[in-house]
């Protein structure tokens, strides 16, 4: 990833956005859009490098390939929430955004319950030890 095409990209989209939003204010969205998605793609396409090295590490310590399937899962609903809720702002929708939010967190969440349930039983074996 070029995190110099990245910001140049970003900046442009910003003042093509700002210039459209005087006369045309849903191609000033669609700009917002369009250009937030470009981004997210040129970060995620380099993801697979993240992963890799992840693995290595996790079969280097011995961890639990679900605590790192997981964590991965959690961080690309965070992003992807930010994302849309971006997006809800930049249209002047704070309130969608915070549902939007709101829906992200509880996604998490659920997603980390079987953790939760793991780490529970780990802690009952200590305390039976």
């Amino acid at each position: 990833m070029d995190i110099y095409a990245v910001i140049g990209l970003g900046v442009i989209g910003a003042v093509l956005a700002v210039l459209l939003s005087q006369y045309r204010a849903e191609y000033a969205i669609l700009i917002s859009i369009a250009v937030g998605i470009a981004i997210l793609y040129s970060v995620f396409r380099n993801a697979w490098q993240i992963t890799n090295e992840l693995e290595s590490y996790i079969a280097l310590a011995g961890i639990n390939r679900d605590f790192i399937i997981t964590l991965l899962k959690s961080l690309g609903i965070c992003f992807l929430v930010q994302f849309a809720s971006d997006i809800c702002k930049d249209m002047g929708q704070t309130a969608i955004a915070g549902k939007v939010e709101l829906a992200g967190k509880i996604t998490v969440l659920i997603s980390a319950l079987p953790l939760f349930s793991e780490l529970i039983g780990l802690a009952l074996k200590l305390v039976s030890i």
